[in-house]
């Protein structure tokens, strides 16, 4: 990993000069540490939704927003690796200057492993160090959300405006890639929209021919439109969160965050490096503000209209369990007056648990990037020269959403609990990656990942301090129900077929050739099973008459306070098929915010 560092600073250092200082750009629009001030808007967290609430409200708005963020920026906080496609494998859970560094609870049904849990702490969050996937959900994903909450708005037919409005898209260029350009609906999308720009790499990997070959030979299909217009079984060439003229990361900081530092003025302003402690609320039970460390004393930054909350999955219910919001025996365990008993916060949290299975191939592959010096040097200069080649890509171009075959012999349980799910809605997916962290030796590996995207576990998360400083406690629950184990394995059956249909494996390295039965394959599993990092669901969104549900369908906590509002990941109330980014960029909680206060449809 430093290695990588120190030789992109070297070689790369004029496409990369802008990482050196890039909290520079943004000091015009710094908080003052230590001092109480007063907006309209107070956001926790500077990750994929709270930014987009950040531009929206204070360029379009006109209304003062403070961003409260606990990290910096990571392109002065990681190096230059955090920018490039073909180093997310590697850096996808370091470093941990920009991480939260959460664990879980020894999970007993993967042998008592405790699994690290990497969430980005940085302005951009989790959009500064995930694959970079952008993928809608299916239809049918859309149309469960709405009738969950009963609310039509969050419809398939409702929702696709507001995701096209949050991104500019640019096609794949043939020429430069050296490959096929893959399938793609542009009526999906808004050419002139944006700020977050997605796209596709400037590389089409060559073994990528082999795996598009071995799919079809298994009867499975490229997905005609791509995976962003309703539907995404099958196969297909995803499009990444990039900026198509120099093929790095577009994070919601160098998209929303920039378009408002250029926009905003006065009116917006940012606290990096700021820990949100606790809410703070009046005699009735309105937010009024939070308090907040800048790393020395608390001080308070007040509000007129709301605070909303921004900081994910694990450290939104953290927060406000830590302010008197949540299950009143936590509450009373950690010596934390009550101010509304919420016994959903932290509780029913949908993630992905995934595992992948290593080859030796036959191909170039991106393994090559750590292990051959010289294809290394020639993966730089290409980029220099073209701003193309390995550097700008992931493993593999492809990406399968899948089903289990309706003759598939698995147990009538399995079998009922995935008959609850739409038609369209993929059980598994399977995603390729470079194996240079996972083997370090030379020659050509690849490792294929299978991700469940169906399960009855859910985890929860809780507190065991009223300090913020102090991490949750995070129970992720993966694989603890019988039928989410078998289709784990059964996962895995599908996965070595995939790659046997590809014809240039060479040895498949783990779990390797010895585990074969089914006993075998569940242990391998216990022993490698990690997360996707797509939880969700920890504050969900529900009706008013769920006793389960945190905050209505616009994202206000319910049960009786005010001015408090929840706009990330924590409020999706179901599972989601697939990468979820797309969806939490154009937050529908955010447009609702939006429209009661611009009374236009902005997002």
């Amino acid at each position: 990993m430093r290695f990588a560092i120190l030789l992109l600073g070297s070689v790369l250092q004029s496409q990369l000069c802008h990482a050196a200082k890039v909290a520079e750009e943004y000091s015009h629009l710094f908080g003052t540490p230590n001092q109480s001030e007063t907006f309209d808007y107070l956001i926790v967290g500077g990750g994929n939704s709270g930014l987009v609430a950040a531009m929206r409200l204070s360029v379009e708005g006109n209304y003062s927003v403070a961003v409260v963020e606990a990290g910096g920026f990571y392109q002065d906080d990681a190096g230059n690796t955090t920018e490039f496609p073909a180093y997310n494998s590697q850096y996808m859970d370091e470093p941990g200057t920009i991480d939260w560094k959460l664990t879980t609870k020894p999970q007993a049904q993967l042998g008592g492993r405790s699994v690290p849990y990497a969430q980005g702490k940085t302005l951009g969050g989790s959009t500064a160090r995930n694959a970079m996937v952008y993928q809608r959900g299916t239809a049918s994903f859309y149309d469960l959300w709405a009738t969950t909450v009963g609310d039509t708005s969050y419809g398939w037919d409702s929702i696709l405006p507001f995701l096209k409005k949050s991104v500019s898209f640019t096609p794949a260029d043939e020429e430069l890639r050296g490959g096929p350009a893959g399938t793609s609906d542009m009526t999906a999308f808004d050419p002139e929209a944006g700020p977050l720009n997605v796209g596709y790499w400037n590389y089409f990997v060559p073994v990528s021919a082999a795996f598009a070959k071995g799919m079809e030979s298994l009867g499975l299909k490229e997905t005609p439109t791509g995976m962003n217009s309703g539907e995404v079984l099958g196969y297909a060439q995803f499009p990444a969160a990039i900026d198509s003229e120099t093929q790095l990361r577009d994070s919601s900081q160098t998209s929303f965050l920039k378009a408002a530092a250029n926009c905003a003025g006065e009116r917006l302003r940012i606290y990096p490096n700021t820990l949100a402690k606790r809410i703070v609320f009046n005699a009735k039970k309105a937010a009024s503000g939070v308090v907040v460390s800048s790393g020395g004393p608390e001080y308070v930054l007040n509000v007129k209209r709301e605070v909303v909350l921004a900081a994910g999955a694990f450290r939104t219910p953290q927060l406000l369990m830590a302010s008197g919001v949540g299950p009143p025996g936590v509450l009373e365990e950690n010596n934390i007056t009550t101010v509304n008993a919420l016994s959903g916060v932290g509780q029913g949290i949908h993630d992905h648990p995934g595992f992948a299975a290593v080859y030796t191939v036959n191909g170039v592959s991106q393994h090559r990037l750590w292990n051959n010096a010289e294809y290394k040097a020639l993966a730089e200069e290409e980029y220099r020269q073209s701003v193309s080649g390995p550097l700008t890509a992931f493993a593999v171009n492809y990406i399968l959403f899948d089903r289990l075959p309706k003759d598939a012999n698995i147990s009538a349980d399995l079998r009922e609990s995935l008959e609850q799910y739409p038609e369209d809605w993929p059980h598994v997916e399977y995603i390729w990656n470079a194996a240079g962290q996972a083997t370090n030796t030379p020659g050509d590996y690849l490792a294929l990942g299978t991700v469940l995207l169906t399960h009855a576990s859910l985890g929860s998360v809780t507190i065991n301090s009223s300090d913020t400083a102090n991490p949750p406690v995070v129970d992720v629950r993966w694989l603890s129900n019988d039928t989410d184990r078998e289709l784990a394995i059964e996962g895995v059956k599908r996965a070595r077929a995939l790659a046997a249909s590809t014809g240039v494996i060479i040895t498949e390295v783990a779990p390797g050739p010895d585990v074969q039965s089914d006993e075998q394959i569940w242990e391998w599993i216990k022993a490698n099973t990690v997360t996707a990092h797509h939880a969700t669901g920890s504050c969900k969104m529900g009706r008013k008459d769920d006793a389960s549900a945190v905050v209505d369908a616009k994202g206000c906590v319910l049960g009786g306070v005010s001015s408090l509002r929840i706009i990330d990941a924590s409020i999706i109330p179901i599972a989601f098929p697939g990468q979820p980014m797309a969806t939490i960029c154009m937050s529908t909680p955010i447009q609702a915010l939006i429209d009661m206060e611009l009374n236009s449809l902005y997002i």
